[in-house]
């Protein structure tokens, strides 16, 4: 990540009216989103609607070193979900981890033999397409080793649209599950002490800096969040990201993602998310009967099973 300060008001200065519309069109497709209490609504939103424009042939701008700082909030926000109660969560919850395991080591080959030998993806992008992790963590570690990130960002959204589709309205039509559009942890900067912000972000400065040379694939958000993943589990510090700050981390993102499909063929989209719906159907599917018989050996709540495994699907 460049630091050349001067070079980034050029660059910002020469494209500053592309850079707002990008952004105008991203915040409208994430306002739509929150108001339809859809989940990852900032990024999956902004996604939604600047890849829209772009295949409509608006010429849309995002500079990637402004997604990589995204990046970093994002981190700091995943690694805020570990708290100390995380040791006692995961003795508690050790069968349902196998069984997340052992899912993602059967359902992960078939649908990567899908991608390549029907979608004609490569190697790489058909593996972070398929694999378990969310839209953010893959897209971004799959770029930085040669994959398509467009097509995995697609493939990952239909994921976790498909798995919004079908997972919730089942929950609402037999557990009485409402949807909340939530973004974050529930941070607020009235929340926020100053120190404790202090600590939050040279943890996710210290962590980057570390990561980056020891060649962490994608320092800028694997590094921040090991870091702050650690001194939340230890007690350190329980600060958490304010969910305002998350959500203009992820409308960044996903409005630069929307970039990447500038003079893109709107068929070549359709035919992408096509795929992406059908391995994600499969998925699902497979998730569900592998939370039944999960209940069957060990006694657990099948509600909540099914709600791990589709968080491994999509998130």
């Amino acid at each position: 990540m460049s630091f050349d300060l001067q070079g980034k008001f050029l660059e910002i200065k020469e494209n500053w009216q592309q850079l707002l519309v990008t952004l105008g069109i991203g915040l409208v497709g994430s306002l739509v989103f929150v108001y339809l209490k859809l989940p990852l609504p900032w990024i999956i939103g902004a996604l939604f609607t600047t890849t829209c424009a772009a295949m409509m042939g608006v010429e849309l701008w995002v500079p990637n070193w402004l997604r990589l700082n995204a990046h970093l909030i994002l981190g700091a926000l995943f690694g805020t979900s570990v708290t100390p109660e995380f040791l006692t969560n995961f003795i508690k919850w050790i069968p349902s981890m196998i069984a997340v395991t052992a899912y993602v080591v059967v359902v992960m080959p078939p649908i990567i033999l899908y991608l390549i030998r029907v979608a004609k993806l490569d190697i790489v992008t058909a593996y972070f397409s398929a694999a378990s992790g969310g839209l953010v963590p893959m897209a971004a570690m799959g770029g930085s080793v040669g994959g398509d990130e467009k097509t995995i960002s697609l493939i990952q959204s239909a994921r976790i649209i498909m798995t919004v589709l079908i997972i919730p309205f089942s929950f609402a039509l037999w557990a009485g599950y409402e949807p909340t559009g939530a973004v974050g942890t529930g941070g607020t900067f009235n929340k926020l002490s100053i120190l404790d912000g202090a600590i939050l972000l040279a943890t996710v400065i210290i962590g980057y800096a570390i990561a980056r040379p020891l060649r962490i694939p994608t320092p800028y958000l694997m590094g921040p969040m090991i870091a702050v993943a650690i001194i939340s589990m230890t007690g350190v510090s329980s600060a958490q990201v304010p969910d305002s700050l998350a959500a203009i981390a992820q409308w960044v993102i996903g409005s630069n993602i929307g970039t990447m499909f500038n003079k893109v063929k709107p068929k070549v989209v359709a035919l992408t998310l096509i795929h992406g719906s059908i391995t994600s159907v499969f998925m699902v599917a497979f998730a569900t009967g592998a939370a039944i018989v999960t209940q069957q050996l060990t006694g657990q709540s099948l509600y909540g099973l099914v709600r791990h495994l589709s968080r491994t699907i999509a998130v």
